[in-house]
């Protein structure tokens, strides 16, 4: 399906004239000569500019969360192995037994880039304003119902509905809590330009051009002047990962995210190192499961034939190589709730759906229409996946959408019974309110509901104990996937990082955080 503003980009296949890569090439290195391993700045290309530079407003797609990760350090760390660390929160707890209760203490001395104090009512002012303002601040932190200072250095959530995965959602993440200073939240018109936090950078404006370039230099207010490793990071716009990539090459970036075309090459080459994770989840959204305006689809053995007619596997196979996998859940192996049982689910078998859909009534198949993002690899996935429909005698007329805008309107006004997603995976709480429990979304364009997921499955599984949620949560996707079969899966996608390994190291990822830490883990490699 389209790209929601908060999900974590799929990989781009590059196909770029040689010419044009060289042109762009020109253009990031300019007449400079390779940098030394003993360079002190720290120089990425990713290939677009941030949303904005506020961090509530900004996308949480990896490679723009860099911009943020810089200036604005998160009240809770996930680290490189994907362990909740202290940020501007030394501590935090669950204060009663159901999840509904959270406190964070905040670290003691801290001061933001524009020097005014770190203080648990700035905390939880910066926290509600994402909460009502931000991209995603409204759907994730829903069910918090109060934010509030208790003295000093202490913040308290107070939650309507159990959640397990507050550290989370504080964390750099999903940069809800990407703590902005008195000042900017004041004024912020000021946010969209210029930075206003408490985290190891700050913008330099003056070496600072509007999606082309962006430079960050140390705080000298910073709380770990330790953790200051660069004298500045420069971030560079490119056209393309071609020319990222042989920027790499030559030494003139240090890393940036690629795609299964330049992981390829990089293999191929020995000064440059490439880290992978399955961060991300393609597949199919039945919204129209009454059979509004498609009846074949109200109907679940329907549904059901779609799902064993596609070959997942091949298709994984043909749009990513060997970095990707077929698999029928829509969450990765690392997070709570996914089992190797339900990403086997519907395993391909054409014979079985041509059956089911003659039990289902439709032995000659049937017409419907479906939408998808003209964006990365999407409308390929979705053009295989049609391909193996039609192999079943099922035709579906595909829409590709360029404008992700245009396209929620229109899946909002119910013009299509199924569209294709790209969904960076989240934690199950934070997803389900994306798929089953938030309501109208775009992936969920019908609003189908379902007592036991709503008042069930996802509150057991939200306010269980760490030990028990993730059979809590297999519970959620077998009911919603198995067994009302809203949805299901295609395959799980890469991300991508690809670094120079003679100029830096500590470019760690996973599932839990697929954004490598630039503000406090990736340093010189000498």
């Amino acid at each position: 399906m389209f790209r929601s503003l908060h999900r974590v980009r799929r990989l781009r296949t590059a196909v770029v004239a040689t010419a044009a890569v060289g042109a762009v090439l020109v253009a990031l290195t300019g007449c400079s000569g390779n940098k030394s391993s003993s360079s002190k700045t720290l120089t990425l290309a990713t290939l677009a500019g941030p949303v904005s530079l506020d961090p509530a407003k900004n996308t949480i797609y990896p490679p723009l969360a860099w911009y943020d990760q810089l200036s604005y350090d998160p009240l809770i760390r996930i680290d490189g192995n994907g362990k909740y660390v202290p940020g501007l929160a030394t501590s935090w707890k669950y204060t009663n037994s159901d999840n509904t209760a959270f406190e964070v203490t905040l670290r003691a001395g801290v001061k933001f880039s524009d020097g005014e104090a770190l203080t648990a009512q700035g905390v939880a002012d910066s926290i509600r304003y994402a909460q009502k303002e931000g991209q995603n601040g409204p759907a994730w932190l829903s069910g918090v119902s109060s934010i509030t200072a208790d003295g000093d250095d202490k913040v308290e959530f107070k939650l309507s509905t159990p959640s397990d995965q507050m550290p989370f959602l504080l964390s750099q993440r999903v940069m809800l809590a990407a703590i902005i200073s008195p000042k900017g939240l004041a004024n912020t018109q000021l946010l969209k330009n210029a930075t206003y936090g408490a985290g190891p950078y700050v913008l330099d404006a003056g070496q600072t051009t509007a999606n082309n370039t962006y430079t960050f230099v140390p705080n000298k207010n910073y709380w770990d002047k330790s953790a200051i490793k660069w004298d500045k990071v420069v971030i560079k716009v490119v056209a393309n990962s071609a020319a990222a990539l042989q920027a790499t090459q030559s030494g003139q970036v240090d890393a940036f995210f690629g795609d299964s075309t330049t992981a390829k090459a990089a293999n191929g080459d020995s000064r440059l190192g490439v880290n992978t994770a399955l961060t991300g989840v393609n597949g199919v959204n039945y919204f129209d499961v009454q059979g509004q305006i498609a009846p074949a689809l109200g109907n679940v053995k329907v549904r059901q034939a779609l799902n064993y007619a596609i070959d997942r596997d091949a298709i994984a196979k043909g749009v990513f190589g060997d970095l990707s996998k077929g698999s029928a859940t829509m969450t990765v192996k690392g997070l709570a709730g996914y089992s190797d049982a339900n990403a086997d689910a519907f395993a391909y078998d054409a014979a079985k759906a041509k059956q089911l859909l003659s039990d289902a009534g439709y032995p000659n198949g049937f017409t419907f229409d479906i939408a998808t993002s003209a964006d990365g690899n999407d409308a390929q996935i979705a053009q295989a996946v049609i391909a193996d429909w039609a192999k079943i005698g099922v035709t579906a007329n595909l829409t590709t959408y360029k404008d992700d805008g245009q396209m929620v309107t229109d899946l909002l006004a119910k013009k299509f019974p199924a569209a294709f997603y790209d969904y960076g995976t989240l934690p199950m709480y934070v997803q389900s309110k994306s798929f089953y429990t938030g309501g109208a979304t775009q992936y969920n364009a019908f609003n189908a509901q379902d007592d036991q997921i709503n008042s069930g499955l996802v509150a057991a599984a939200s306010a269980s104990s760490l030990a028990d949620q993730d059979a809590g949560y297999q519970k959620v996707l077998v009911r919603a996937e198995q067994d009302l079969v809203w949805s299901t899966n295609v395959l799980d996608a890469p991300t991508v990082v690809i670094y120079n390994k003679t100029l830096v190291t500590g470019l760690d990822m996973s599932v839990v955080s697929p954004t490598p830490n630039i503000a406090w883990e990736v340093r010189p490699a000498t």
